[in-house]
């Protein structure tokens, strides 16, 4: 009853509100290039819309999990995944460009940067053993592959955006801007999370905390995806 129960409320969780969140991330990308197209608004907007297909491409594999299940499902859910984490290198290169470090730190750099994390990112999501899939096509992650991925993540984005976004705050003298910027960092402070539970969720198969991590993550990635556009998006 309970898991029946559980499957029902995740199924309503990524047909409406995630897929809400998803739509309103491509509105808020809009709103940033409708206003300017520099080099900090792409990037910006970069994150937006990966973030936001990765989540429109999980409602898509969670559809057909439930409808008409196959292996088109294991492709779906792979594809979402990926995106969801590509999606944070953004966020590391926006923070780099918000400190004006265009001379040492220039486009082709930030290209290579991308493209590396990327091809980690997938290397590790392919590796032998590391990934399976449940009867349903649902992802499996290995012990091997949450460690893994907990490492590179932490190494790879949660470090580099701590240490940049002290040295961001530490450039600001401006009372006003530094606001801002506080709310812009407290939405990247709430939006983090998400990769983690993805990547526990995937390991850790539990209907109940599916769901509670289903519920959490909309919630985090509706707040977040406001606080930074609001805290310094919309000023790009």
């Amino acid at each position: 009853m309970l898991f029946n129960l559980t499957e029902t409320l995740r199924l309503l969780i990524v047909f409406v509100p995630q897929l809400f969140d998803s739509l309103l991330l491509l509105f808020l990308m809009y709103k940033i290039l409708k206003r300017n197209t520099n080099r900090s608004s792409l990037i910006l907007s970069g994150f937006y819309f990966t973030v936001s297909i990765g989540f429109i491409l999980n409602v898509v594999a969670v559809m057909f999990a439930f409808f008409q299940p196959g292996e088109v499902v294991a492709i779906f859910y792979f594809i979402a995944t990926y995106f969801i984490i590509f999606s944070f290198i953004f966020i590391v290169i926006f923070i780099l460009s918000l400190l004006k470090l265009r001379d040492v730190f220039t486009l082709k750099k930030a290209f290579i940067i991308i493209l590396i994390y990327g091809i980690i990112w997938l290397i590790l999501l392919l590796y032998p053993g590391g990934l399976t899939f449940t009867e349903n096509w649902a992802p499996v992650y290995s012990l091997y592959l949450f460690l893994t991925a907990n490492i590179f993540f932490t190494i790879s984005i949660t470090l580099p955006i701590i240490i940049y976004s002290i040295r961001l705050y530490s450039s600001f003298e401006a009372d006003n801007l530094k606001k801002k910027l506080k709310i812009f960092l407290f939405g990247i402070a709430l939006i983090l999370p998400i990769i983690y539970g993805v990547i526990l969720t995937n390991t850790w198969h539990d209907p109940l905390f599916k769901t509670v991590w289903g519920i959490i993550t909309i919630v985090l990635l509706f707040s977040s995806a406001l606080l930074i556009y609001y805290g310094i998006g919309r000023e790009l």
